[in-house]
């Protein structure tokens, strides 16, 4: 994999890492939460705005990031779902280290 596409993808991992550390703080808020886009874009600081249950739908599955709608990057990410302002993208890229770098599954 190129350092481009490297980039790319931690950039991912970094944006899903943030998201955990609001889940944590938030505990079980009820209403809906605003989470950081979790696309490649380094500079990004656009927000998808979902309650617990949908987040938790979404992280259950390490290899799934939620992104604002058009902030799907197809040179490392497939779309499988969508939702009122976001996407779900499955990585085509680097899966393997998006897996191992999942705090949940480091039981972080």
């Amino acid at each position: 994999m190129s350092r481009s596409l490297q980039r790319l993808v931690r950039s991912q991992i970094l944006f899903r890492e943030v998201n955990e550390r609001v889940r944590e703080t938030i505990g079980s808020f009820g209403g809906p939460i605003d989470f950081l886009c979790e696309c490649s874009h380094e500079d990004c600081t656009e927000s998808v705005e979902l309650d617990m249950e949908e987040y938790e739908r979404i992280r259950s599955h390490a290899n799934l990031f939620v992104v604002v709608t058009g902030h799907e990057l197809l040179e490392v990410d497939r779309v499988v779902d969508q939702g009122s302002g976001y996407v779900l993208v499955e990585k085509i890229v680097a899966v393997d280290e998006v897996v191992a770098a999942d705090p949940r599954s480091r039981g972080g």
